[in-house]
């Protein structure tokens, strides 16, 4: 389910890339129940999985259902790194950025 989720992020973005504004980062997306690790590639006004990547700005841990909760908007993502429920490992300024893109595509 976590792969759907954010596949459903970036046919979101391929919609309407406006809510990147031009934010050009590789994401390293860990879902820590399912031992599963995805690259996401922003690139100004698009998304797309990309494999095994040298530079990642920033490593998301998270469970794909905490994830999912992310995507619809029923978890703040915030709320959920105050609590615990996000965690991340790189540049920290990254995990900002991303909160206000998945902020704008809920």
């Amino acid at each position: 389910m976590a792969i759907a989720a954010l596949t459903n992020l970036i046919n979101k973005i391929e919609n309407d890339g406006a809510g990147l504004k031009g934010y050009e980062k590789v994401i390293q997306f860990e879902f820590t129940d399912l031992s599963e690790k995805y690259n996401v590639q922003f690139m100004g006004d698009k998304a797309t999985l990309v494999g095994d990547q040298e530079k990642i700005a920033c490593t998301v841990q998270i469970t794909s259902d905490n994830f999912e909760k992310l995507i619809s908007g029923e978890l703040n993502p915030q709320t959920a790194f105050f609590f615990g429920k996000i965690k991340a490992k790189g540049d920290m300024a990254q995990l900002l950025k991303l909160s206000s893109i998945l902020d704008y595509y809920q």
